[in-house]
């Protein structure tokens, strides 16, 4: 005796949906989903099921009864399990990105923002302390910091005053205040070329279809205001220094995953504006 088994509602050679459907998207903006299908099990190695079921293919394509806004969504991965009765269940995840769902109105102020504080050597004469003392103080210790002067032959390290001379012992002047004798120590006698300073960096992440505006091109090496509210420590000021941007291709859509970075001036200073303007 012979039996056939018959698979009701599926056509030959087709695909029903499952009640299953799935979508989201995530900070960035990047939609994710999922949905099921079920076909024959002896037609899932045919040529139209294969065809079909393939990456890049908008989902609208499996699943006519969507309407034409979800086409941005595409088949992104694709697994099956064979079931009882003969028919064949087709997991499809989703993945795509679509302007016309991007409704969060914040423009530029939407995606991901994250901040990177690290310690880095910086000369000491940067030092917000030392740039707080007077011009001519100042000049006197980088002069001996250049050995261009020195302090006077005789006179003990560490001292609370210096005398401070040309290399050739020729007075140039004394240094004795409490700010001027401790920077003096510490970078003339000390020896202490380099302090650890903070290095603070701004990043956006985002995905959209397009990459990123040529205008924020445009900035990239010049003084600029992040978005997204990053910290403010005054006067210290940002300037964006490094972008990437990667291209995923599904088919006859590209999705950009991109990433914009901005650095704050070190510790007591702003970016040159004369240098990091933009024209």
């Amino acid at each position: 005796m012979s039996s056939q088994v018959t698979v009701y509602g599926i056509p030959a050679y087709g695909w029903i949906p499952g009640p299953d459907y799935r979508a989201g998207f995530d900070a960035e903006g990047m939609w994710s989903g999922s949905q099921s299908f079920y076909c024959r099990k002896f037609d899932f190695e045919s040529t139209p099921i294969q065809t079909a079921f393939r990456k890049g293919v908008s989902i609208t394509t499996l699943y006519p009864n969507l309407t034409a806004k979800w086409n941005f969504l595409l088949v992104d991965e694709v697994d099956h399990e064979h079931q009882p009765n003969g028919v064949t269940k087709i997991n499809v995840t989703l993945k795509g990105y679509s302007e016309e769902w991007d409704f969060d109105g914040e423009g530029d102020q939407s995606g991901t923002f994250s901040i990177n504080g690290t310690l880095v050597d910086r000369p000491i004469i940067e030092h917000p302390g030392f740039l707080a003392l007077d011009a001519n103080s100042r000049g006197l210790i980088v002069d001996a910091f250049k050995n261009r002067a020195k302090r006077k032959e005789g006179e003990a390290k560490g001292s609370s005053s210096v005398t401070v001379v040309s290399m050739f012992d020729k007075l140039i002047e004394f240094i004795t205040t409490e700010d001027e004798v401790f920077w003096w120590n510490f970078i003339i006698d000390d020896g202490n070329t380099t302090w650890e300073a903070s290095s603070i960096e701004w990043t956006k992440s985002a995905t959209n279809m397009g990459g990123i505006d040529p205008a924020q091109i445009e900035k990239l090496g010049w003084i600029d205001i992040p978005p997204g509210a990053p910290p403010v420590i005054a006067p210290r000021n940002w300037r964006m220094t490094s972008l990437t941007d990667s291209q995923t291709k599904a088919g006859s859509e590209t999705t950009n995953d991109y990433s914009i970075t901005w650095s704050m001036s070190p510790p007591g200073q702003v970016w040159n504006a004369v240098i990091y303007t933009k024209p």
